[in-house]
């Protein structure tokens, strides 16, 4: 089956196994993508988990023609976008937190 009959198989049937078909074609390219963007493996099966969720969201909503890995490629780097901009927010905070924790250096300790 190809991505058209795959995706409609999945909108009108909810068929895991439709589903699991789009994945195992289109895996590769978004977790590849992903890896680029982010540069970091974990972050980029989390992206590309995110993206396939989306597709199970969004699949009634995807026109018939429209090119599927365009459609993943595009939703890919907004995932990827989003998750380092949330991965860079974390880290700020926990070296925000760090700083506050640690004890000032304070003369009357020694």
């Amino acid at each position: 089956m190809n991505d058209a009959e795959l995706l409609r198989e999945f909108v009108r049937n909810h068929s895991d196994a439709a589903f699991a078909g789009l994945v195992k074609n289109h895996v590769n390219l978004v977790y590849s993508a992903a890896l680029r963007m982010v540069r970091d493996a974990a972050l980029a099966e989390d992206v590309t988990q995110s993206v396939f969720i989306q597709l199970a969201q969004k699949a009634p909503t995807l026109r018939e023609g429209n090119a599927l890995p365009g459609w993943l490629y595009r939703v890919t780097h907004c995932q990827a976008a989003n998750a380092v901009r949330s991965e860079q927010t974390r880290r700020r905070l926990e070296t925000e937190a760090t700083m506050q924790t640690q004890p000032e250096d304070n003369t009357s300790w020694k």
